[in-house]
């Protein structure tokens, strides 16, 4: 019968003790729980070790009592039950290798730091699992655990409650054998399947409130023990078994009194079953579950639900949905568990044709961009990713744009400085969005410090002389504040004979909020330009610096890093009426420096509001989905954004680490040529004005339609 323990198993058996688990369940139990592992591997195990003692009084019987517990374990499969992986007899000591589990009793103890709500909602989800074992055990395998207590049930890297402690179970239809401990032997006959297990199961409520039980009598002392369970918790440890209530009157009443049914247990019940839910639960539950995943023991999110949701992506089409809540607790991970699990689902997602997918992935992309590695994200990710600059849906390319800045220190040459500067082109001239424009440039400004420095100050000085020009007034700021934020790419010959030409011209500009940035600017500048007239011997220490692979920003360009640095351009469509719109306007007036000496102010007063300019109207792509093109078209923007939205100067721009040298000719074509002159003159000026109050003139009388329309019911 044993023949399975008869071989040599100190050759065959597969793993090894690696610490001696000093726990107190060792001294209450046949069995020492070891800590172990795999051979050749680093999986950890439990393993249960008995050692028989001839010397030991009724040794016999507790060798039987091991080798019944390792036959029930191997038998018996479901969530509820500690898992059975091998089993050994070498010499006068029996191995039992389960999953990695630690005693209650010991688990308890080492949540002292745990959030009361999260504690108590954890040993009600805990307390749910062993109903439901015992239920199994009770009615699907007719047979009965007879020693339920804290010293039989065991806790698995993933939170889960298991039961343990096998070696007095029998058939429901025979009497318990009187090994069993005083203490958990149920009081009266077995009336029902169940009786003596309730009795176990009001014995395990009470320890796990106040601790191991050392006299039976004790189990009158509730004071411990929740107020939503003492209305069921005297029937379960009721002297007559009929008055001990089945399983589902335990559970129902426990739901009926708020102890069930809350967040965590609702999420695993839906996790379990997740294949029994219809589309629309399981699309309420995926999107419910990234809010929720903070407020649950971090051992269950990480070998819970983390694992559920991987094995999930491979099957169910809620793959998008799925995506947050895997790339939150991604951050879990170390870097070789997150590129076998995580990378291959990112890459299969960049590769859909789905917009809401590809929303979702822009979005979150700050939590995984520092996880990829470059080889992978270069060959991989990146033509995926960049495809968005030419969608069809604005919202993809403006997402598209704000995701370069977190990827762009790992882009290598061909990527950073032709494919992306080419679409960077094509967006800055065609796009006839102009909040998309704007963050082109203002992209352009965060990145270029991984430019390639023979080639950088002619992409910079040719996209900014672009901006310049732009008709959109935030558009021409943002270039004004990107020249001076990249101001030490630029060598002395480049500043006075391209970079100043060009913002003399708009000096001009009609609107003031331009023109004020653009004089702070200049006097930065001609300050550069004024202390090596004084002192020639500045030229050669300023081109040296230029030549350095991390260049000195000035005090007078502090204003302009935070500006282009810190956030993108807002693109929120708000009502305003006559006044707010005023006000509004008030807000871009930006005060300039009366220094001659060229210093400049740190940071800009106010925030930039795209609202003053024009309205959009509203979009959602998510409504429905949407397949995912790659061509340029007439499209609207959304009514707002979820994040980097404004021009608030709060954030200092990171350290400079790259080289800034002379520019030299490149016969690669990014798509900027040299610019022209820009020539203002006063019919210029006088048709952008006249562009401009046209527009506002159009939105206020697009405001009065409903007010009209409502004069002309009245009457």
């Amino acid at each position: 019968m044993w023949t399975i323990f008869s071989r040599d198993s100190s050759k065959d058996f597969p793993y090894e003790i690696t610490d001696c688990g000093n726990y107190e369940f060792n001294k209450k139990s046949l069995w020492n729980l070891n800590k172990g592992k795999k051979k050749n591997t680093v999986q950890e195990v439990s393993i249960f070790e008995f050692i028989s003692n001839d010397d030991t009084l009724g040794n016999e019987t507790r060798t039987v009592l091991a080798k019944s517990a390792i036959k029930h374990l191997k038998t018996l499969k479901h969530p509820n039950f500690i898992s059975f992986l091998e089993s050994s007899e070498v010499k006068t000591s029996i191995y039992l290798t389960t999953e990695y589990v630690e005693p209650l009793n010991y688990f308890l103890s080492c949540q002292e730091d745990l959030n009361e709500t999260i504690m108590k909602h954890y040993i009600s989800w805990g307390i749910y699992n062993i109903i439901e074992g015992l239920k199994f055990l009770n009615f699907e395998a007719k047979l009965c655990h007879n020693k339920v207590c804290i010293w039989s049930v065991f806790i698995n890297k993933g939170g889960q409650w298991k039961l343990g402690e096998l070696e007095y179970m029998n058939s429901v239809d025979s009497s318990p054998q009187s090994d069993v401990n005083n203490f958990y032997h149920a009081p009266g006959h077995q009336n029902t399947s169940y009786s003596i297990d309730v009795w176990g199961l009001g014995i395990l409520i009470w320890e796990i409130f106040n601790g191991p039980l050392s006299h039976i009598s004790n189990l009158k002392n509730i004071k411990k023990i929740p107020s939503e369970i003492l209305k069921i918790y005297p029937k379960l440890i009721s002297v007559n078994p009929t008055k001990r209530p089945s399983y589902d009157v335990i559970i129902s009443s426990l739901q009926e009194q708020k102890y069930f049914g809350h967040d965590l247990e609702k999420t695993m019940t839906s996790l379990n079953n997740y294949h029994l839910l219809d589309t629309a639960q399981r699309t309420a539950f995926l999107e419910k579950l990234p809010n929720l995943l903070d407020t649950f023991p971090k051992n269950i999110t990480q070998h819970h639900i983390l694992p559920k949701l991987l094995e999930m992506f491979n099957y169910v089409k809620e793959q998008k949905i799925i995506f947050p809540s895997m790339i939150k607790l991604s951050t879990m991970l170390n870097d070789d568990e997150f590129e076998k699990n995580i990378i291959p689902c990112i890459i299969k997602l960049f590769d859909s044709n789905d917009r809401a997918t590809r929303l979702l992935l822009l979005n979150q992309i700050e939590l995984y961009a520092d996880r990829l590695k470059p080889d992978l994200l270069n060959a991989s990710i990146f033509p995926l990713l960049v495809s968005g600059l030419a969608d069809a849906n604005p919202i993809i390319r403006e997402l598209t744009i704000r995701s370069m800045i977190p990827i762009s220190s790992k882009l290598n040459y061909n990527n950073i400085n032709v494919e992306l500067m080419r679409h960077f082109a094509c967006l800055q001239m065609k796009d006839n969005q102009d909040s998309i424009r704007t963050n082109t440039t203002v992209c352009l400004g965060k990145l270029a410090q991984y430019l390639d420095p023979k080639i950088r100050s002619k992409i910079l000085s040719s996209a900014f002389c672009r901006a310049l020009k732009d008709p959109f007034p935030p558009s021409r700021i943002a270039g004004v504040s990107a020249f001076s934020a990249t101001q030490q790419y630029y060598s002395l010959l480049e500043v006075s004979t391209r970079v100043l030409p060009a913002l003399c011209q708009i000096t001009v500009d009609p609107e003031k909020s331009v023109r004020d940035i653009t004089f702070q600017t200049i006097k930065g500048f001609l300050g550069k330009l004024e202390s090596v007239s004084e002192n020639p011997s500045l030229k050669e220490k300023n081109e040296e610096e230029f030549a350095t692979t991390n260049p000195n920003i000035p005090t007078w360009a502090g204003w302009a890093v935070t500006t282009v640095t810190s956030k993108f351009y807002s693109s929120k469509n708000i009502e305003k009426n006559d006044k707010s719109t005023e006000s509004s306007k008030s807000n871009l007036k930006l005060n300039s420096s009366n220094s001659n000496n060229g210093t400049m102010h740190n940071k800009l007063p106010n925030a930039i509001d795209i609202h003053d300019y024009y309205e959009k109207p509203q979009d959602n792509i998510l409504q429905e989905p949407q397949e995912y093109t790659n061509s340029v078209t007439v499209s609207i923007l959304p009514d707002h954004w979820d994040d980097n939205s404004g021009w608030n100067v709060t954030e200092d721009w990171e350290n400079i680490s790259n080289t800034s040298s002379n520019s030299e000719k490149d016969k690669t074509n990014f798509g900027w040529e040299d610019q022209d002159p820009i020539i203002l003159d006063e019919l210029t000026i006088a048709k952008r004005t006249e562009i401009d109050h046209g527009e506002m003139r159009k939105r206020d009388n697009k405001k009065q339609q409903p007010f009209k329309q409502l004069e002309m019911k009245s009457k």
